[in-house]
């Protein structure tokens, strides 16, 4: 809320004043933009024609009318709405409301007066949009999305604003925008007019000031005279600067017996004695039974290089798959299974063997906007079956890690 719309409220003392304020605002609103052209008579804007005005755009809502109305009787409701609608509709800055409301602030008002919300309402958001009011027609309801249509919508709001503030709020604004004495004055307490000084001869003409730092002839200044300022020490002398040092190669010591020389060792060559034979390959044990490598993933470069050519319009980006395979849900893992991950439409695969824990971790590309599907084939073990387990799984950007377990069995034993 604007400063001048805080002084301008802080004005009046009650909300007697506060109504005079008001009826003289809307009788100034309805003068300035209820002018039809000549020849045309404009209607009156009355509060009955405002409320049809409302109910044949479907803008008009009685319970909230009646919260509002009810929420007017109060002297900080009062206060509080006019200011609002003040520095919402831009009047806090017009030089004629201020104008006219200095006048109201400082006339009591001749008999107890109700404000009429509905046309003040609307007038104001009009008038902030210099939209006439006699255009504003029942008969006729404007559109939703026309000017006059954004008008009524504007007016709705604030009513509907006022209501749904909350208790807490309305009276932090409302100590804020009481009564200051200081704002405003009576006729009667305003000071009185100052003296008017007599017109010459009769009064005494002003005598020129010579001030001493700006006369040449007082101070003068030689720029080769150096005065130091009192209470300062003198500066230490300067430091006497001897004989630069020079050192020479004669007077650099040499060790007894060391040659200036630089002395070539023999070369270094390598005989094959000096070669150590390569170690043979180590026998297989006597089971014949080499059990695989686990490792994280095999042909994932080849997989990725044919999705990037399938979506070359399109950026991939690279999240990790997780395969868990055990032997129940939280079980022990199995070791060695044969783990291959496919996605449709290309030819290329990875494959791989789950570790100690039962894990097999691969890193595959996945589409930035959409998902990307893949096919994880489990081989279980000969004495298990044998047959080969198959899972889908779609994998996106949104995540770093994705996790498919596998499980043989549902409970332990």
């Amino acid at each position: 809320m604007g400063d001048s719309t805080v002084e301008l409220i802080q004005q009046y003392r009650d909300e007697q004043y506060l109504a005079g304020f008001a009826g003289r605002l809307l009788a100034w609103l309805v003068a300035d933009l209820n002018r039809p052209p000549a020849g045309a008579t404009a209607p009156a804007f009355t509060a009955s024609r405002t409320r049809a005005l409302l109910r044949a755009t479907d803008l008009w809502d009685e319970p909230t009318w009646l919260d509002f109305s009810r929420l007017m009787d109060t002297p900080a409701g009062t206060r509080l709405a006019l200011a609002d609608l003040l520095n919402s509709s831009g009047l806090a800055e017009n030089d004629e409301v201020i104008g006219l409301s200095g006048v109201a602030a400082r006339t009591a008002p001749e008999q107890p007066a109700a404000i009429d919300w509905l046309p003040l309402v609307v007038s104001a958001f009009a008038w902030k949009r210099q939209y006439p009011l006699y255009q504003l027609d029942p008969a006729s309801p404007p559109g939703e999305h026309s000017p006059a249509g954004q008008i009524l919508r504007q007016a709705v709001h604030f009513v509907r604003q006022q209501v749904q503030r909350s208790a807490t709020e309305r009276e932090k604004l409302a100590r804020t925008l009481r009564y200051n004495p200081g704002r405003a004055t009576t006729l009667d307490a305003m000071p009185g007019d100052a003296p008017i000084p007599p017109l010459p001869p009769h009064f005494r003409p002003p005598i020129p000031v010579r001030y001493p730092e700006y006369n040449r002839e007082t101070i003068q200044v030689d720029a080769n005279e150096v005065t130091p300022p009192p209470n300062v020490p003198a500066p230490p002398p300067a430091p006497a600067r001897g004989e630069r040092i020079v050192i020479t190669e004669e007077d650099l010591p040499t060790p007894a017996g060391a040659s200036t020389t630089p002395v070539t060792m023999p070369a270094i060559s390598i005989s094959r004695d000096q070669v150590e034979p390569a170690r043979p390959p180590s026998p297989l044990p006597a089971s014949g039974v080499v059990m695989p490598t686990p490792s994280r993933s095999s042909g994932s470069s080849s997989m990725t290089l044919s999705l990037r050519n399938m979506f070359r319009s399109e950026e991939l980006k690279s999240t990790k798959l997780r395969v868990v395979v055990q032997q129940y849900p939280d079980g022990p893992g199995l070791y060695g299974l044969q783990v291959k991950v496919t996605c449709r439409g290309i030819r290329s695969f990875v494959a791989g063997t789950t570790d100690r824990a039962g894990n097999f971790l691969a890193e595959l590309p996945v589409r930035l906007s959409e998902g990307l599907t893949y096919d994880v084939d489990v081989t279980w073990p000969r004495e298990e079956g044998g047959e080969t387990e198959r899972k889908s799984i779609t994998l996106n950007a949104d995540r770093t890690e994705f996790k498919l377990p596998f499980h043989r069995q549902l409970n332990p034993g």
